[in-house]
C-alpha cells in the first residue's frame, strides 16, 4: 500500500470515530489496511479480555489468520502473547526462526504458508491491551516507514475500542465486549454460509467479506442478515 493510501485509511478511520460506527467492521478495515501497508499477506487482532483475562480475537483478514489468532490464545504462545508481555513490536522472519521461537504456534504459522510475522502492541495508558499481528509469505523485514505506519494503525485500533467520554476501566470492558460480540455474530454467519453453500469456513469468510463490500454494508450487519436468512430459510 502506498503511503498516501495508508494516510487516507487512517484519516477515514479517525473521521469515523466522531460518528456512530460499527466497531468490528472498522477494526476489520484497519486490520486489512495495516496488513497491506506493511507488506503482509494476512493479519489479525488479538486482545486481552478485561473480564476473563484470556485472549480473544477481534478481527482477522481471512480464515487462516483467524485460526492462527485462536491458536495463539489457546496455547498462550506466539507473537501477540510476546507483545503483551514485552510491550514492544516483534519481528521474526524465516521458518527456522519461527519454529525456534514458538514451537507450536511457529509451526502452525509455517504450515499456513507464512515465512514471517510482525506484531505491534495496542497500548492504552501505559498498558498493552492487545496486539496486531501481520503474517507474510516473504521473509523480508518491513522498513522503518512500514513499521511506523503499522504501529500507527495499531494505535488507532486502540482508540477504536477505548474511545469514550469517560475512560473508565468498566467502560473499556464494555467496549471490548461489544467488539467481541460482533466477532461472535461473524463466526455464526460463517458457519451458516458454509452449511448452506457447501463450502469450507475459509470460503464462507471470503463470501461474507465480498458480500459486505458488494452491498456496501458493515461486516456485522451482513452477518446478521445472513443469520436472518438462515432462520427464514
Amino acid at each position: 500500500m502506498r503511503v498516501e493510501n495508508a494516510a487516507a485509511s487512517l484519516a477515514n478511520a479517525a473521521a469515523a470515530l466522531v460518528h456512530d460506527h460499527d466497531v468490528p467492521d472498522l477494526l476489520l478495515r484497519l486490520t486489512r489496511d495495516a496488513t497491506r501497508c506493511s507488506g503482509g499477506d494476512a493479519g489479525g487482532l488479538l486482545v486481552r479480555s478485561i473480564r476473563s483475562g484470556g485472549l480473544e480475537v477481534l478481527a482477522a483478514t481471512d480464515h487462516r489468520a483467524t485460526h492462527l489468532e485462536i491458536y495463539q490464545a489457546q496455547r498462550t504462545e506466539g507473537p501477540c502473547v510476546d507483545v503483551l508481555h514485552d510491550e514492544v513490536s516483534i519481528h521474526v522472519t524465516g521458518k527456522p526462526g519461527l519454529v525456534s521461537r514458538w514451537p507450536a504456534v511457529g509451526r502452525a504459522i509455517v504450515d499456513a504458508g507464512f515465512a514471517g510475522v510482525h506484531a505491534y502492541p495496542l497500548r492504552w495508558r501505559g498498558e498493552v491491551v492487545g496486539g496486531l499481528n501481520v503474517f507474510a509469505r516473504s521473509e523480508t523485514h518491513p522498513g522503518p516507514d512500514e513499521v511506523r505506519t503499522a504501529q500507527a494503525f495499531a494505535d488507532l485500533m486502540t482508540l477504536v475500542v477505548t474511545q469514550t467520554e469517560e475512560s473508565r476501566a468498566d467502560d473499556l470492558a464494555r467496549r471490548l465486549d461489544l467488539a467481541l460480540s460482533g466477532r461472535v455474530v461473524v463466526e455464526q454467519a460463517k458457519g451458516a454460509l458454509a452449511q448452506r453453500l457447501g463450502i469450507d469456513m475459509a470460503g464462507a469468510y471470503d463470501h461474507l467479506l465480498d458480500r459486505a463490500e458488494r452491498e456496501g454494508t458493515s461486516l456485522t450487519a451482513t452477518a446478521h442478515q445472513v443469520l436472518r436468512e438462515a432462520q427464514e430459510g
